[in-house]
């Protein structure tokens, strides 16, 4: 009984160690890491909507959308308007955000997010910039060239690409929707 109690002690002890250390290593990272998911999402809206040197939020968590931002340029006037939405590929979710003008046209697409998981060499690609470069210059909604729309899917992953198309379209509406309500 006594080897038990010595034995039990000794774990008690080596996982309250392992626990404190863990704590404390989320302590320490956890401002970091909060800081590098704002300066990627900053890049990515910087991305879609060059024209602008700060953004507000307008938006967050609201209609499907994860966050709508107003784009200012160094005066202050509104150049246009970037929308962050999360939609679901083939291998899990896909944050997208665009960058639409003032006048409703769209001026980027970025692609990604930390969970982002599409097959590498497939769906991965709707990363790659020439899709999101086809986005640039059209107004919404866009389709995909197999659907009659000018917008190319990526080969072999139609259900990425499609969620992509879908998702910059929704992100469009929404934006629009926001911008009308100024």
């Amino acid at each position: 009984m006594r080897e038990i109690l010595k034995l039990g002690g000794k774990l008690l002890l080596l996982t309250a160690v392992a626990g404190l250390a863990l704590g404390l290593t989320n302590a320490i990272t956890k401002g970091p890491i909060e800081e590098q998911a704002v300066a990627a999402a900053n890049a990515a809206r910087q991305t879609v909507l060059g024209g602008a040197e700060t953004f507000e939020q307008v938006l967050e968590n609201e209609n499907g959308m994860d966050e709508i931002h107003r784009g200012l340029d160094a005066s202050g006037n509104v150049v246009g308007y970037t929308g962050k939405i999360t939609t679901r590929g083939y291998g899990g979710p896909i944050e997208v955000t665009v960058g639409v003008s003032v006048d409703g046209v769209i001026t980027g697409v970025n692609v990604g997010g930390s969970a982002f998981s599409e097959t590498a060499g497939l769906g991965a690609r709707v990363k790659e910039p020439w899709f999101g470069e086809q986005f640039a210059g059209l107004s919404a909604p866009v389709a995909l060239a197999k659907n009659g729309g000018e917008i190319d899917a990526v080969s072999s992953a139609t259900i990425s690409s499609t969620a992509v198309t879908t998702a910059v379209n929704d992100a469009c509406a929404a934006i629009m929707d926001c911008m009308e309500g100024r």
